[in-house]
């Protein structure tokens, strides 16, 4: 079953329990994409999402992907639109 709920800063949460299953996916959109860009603002919601993948100080981006690799999962992003 699908359930939404909200956090206490009002942004919503949506959960499905699939109780066969032995792992969980995750995802956050952000309501903002290149539609609201202006037009000396262009492309700059795709570069702030592949600074997502850009590391930190204290572990570079192969280090995050391999960390996550190494539980078998995926790191992923898009922009679009409407949402990144």
């Amino acid at each position: 079953m699908i359930q939404l709920s909200h956090l206490t800063n009002t942004i919503p949460v949506v959960t499905e329990n699939i109780p066969s299953f032995d792992s969980i996916a995750l995802g956050l959109w952000v309501k903002v994409g290149s539609r609201d860009e202006t037009k000396d603002e262009r492309g700059i919601t795709h570069f702030i999402e592949h600074l997502l993948f850009k590391g930190t100080k204290k572990r570079t981006a192969l280090d995050i992907a391999k960390e996550i690799d190494s539980v078998g999962g995926i790191i992923n992003a898009f922009t679009s639109k409407e949402y990144s």
